[in-house]
């Protein structure tokens, strides 16, 4: 009996001190507090935000960068009506303007910047079947050839415009004298990425309606992410505003110093490489 309570007793006596030496070990520190950084910006940048993202983090390990992608004019709404947006990235200069003009300006003072430009393109589709029209397109001009039935087109409406791809695209059919004449077979999406979708499926749901797509207005960037499509021609730059992406912190952000460091570190070297992968051309 008694060998059997030295036994217990050593045991005992073991874990309390193995138990003292592992808590020298472990960290009661307070779990690290994680900053949400909101930012609203054009659906273009979809890809390479989300790359920049990864590296962004994997440096900031305290930021969690959370993204809402749209057409430009649509953020702008959301934001105006109260989104907590702390940047807002749009693909156009308009959209920006009105959050900067307003009385008191809605941006940080100083906080606005051009991040990017790229240029637009016409597209038709690559992959079976492609209508005659299509296949035989070799030009913007050509899009008033009787067999292109259907052009998918950003939405253009809305003071500033929905899309701003679409506006651009607007801009450049007008300095070539041919918008009025393409006018009924401009099919207008409510993104560019829907434009790029609508042409590599040769259809756009219009008002309940497919309609078929022969070709399409999307920025460089755009295409460049999809073997679907093809580009046929680059438009002039002189034919349209210049296509720049601005950006600005919101001044209600809570976090303005997070903000200020994500707005940094896209314009460094490593976000620059990334944007540059994508076809994005540096201000």
């Amino acid at each position: 009996m008694k060998r059997r309570r030295l036994i217990a007793w050593i045991a005992t006596a073991v874990t309390s001190i193995m138990l003292v030496i592992g808590l020298q070990f472990v960290n009661f520190s307070p779990a690290r507090s994680v900053t949400t950084l909101n930012v609203y910006a054009a659906v273009s940048l979809t890809n390479a935000l989300n790359a920049i993202k990864t590296q962004y983090q994997n440096a900031n390990p305290g930021v969690n960068v959370v993204y809402t992608f749209g057409a430009s004019g649509t953020l702008l709404k959301q934001i105006q009506a109260g989104a907590p947006a702390d940047i807002f990235i749009s693909a156009a200069t308009n959209q920006i303007d009105v959050l900067q003009n307003s009385s008191p300006s809605k941006l940080v003072a100083g906080s606005r910047k051009n991040i990017v430009k790229n240029s637009l393109v016409l597209i038709t589709p690559t992959t079976p079947p492609i209508s005659a029209g299509s296949a035989d397109l070799t030009s913007i001009n050509g899009l008033t050839n009787a067999n292109i039935t259907g052009i998918a087109i950003g939405d253009y409406t809305g003071t500033p415009p929905v899309v701003p791809a679409g506006n651009y695209a607007k801009q450049v059919l007008t300095s070539r004298g041919i918008f009025t004449t393409l006018s009924p077979k401009l099919y207008r999406a409510s993104n560019v990425r829907n434009v790029l979708t609508a042409v590599e499926n040769k259809t756009l749901a219009v008002g309940g309606v497919n309609k078929t797509i022969g070709a399409g207005f999307v920025y460089t960037t755009d295409a460049f992410i999809s073997n679907k499509v093809k580009v046929v021609q680059t438009a002039n730059p002189a034919d349209s505003a210049a296509i720049v992406y601005p950006l600005g912190i919101l001044a209600r952000t809570t976090v303005q110093s997070t903000a200020q460091s994500f707005s940094t570190y896209l314009s460094g070297t490593n976000a620059k490489n990334i944007f540059k992968s994508y076809q994005f051309k540096l201000p």
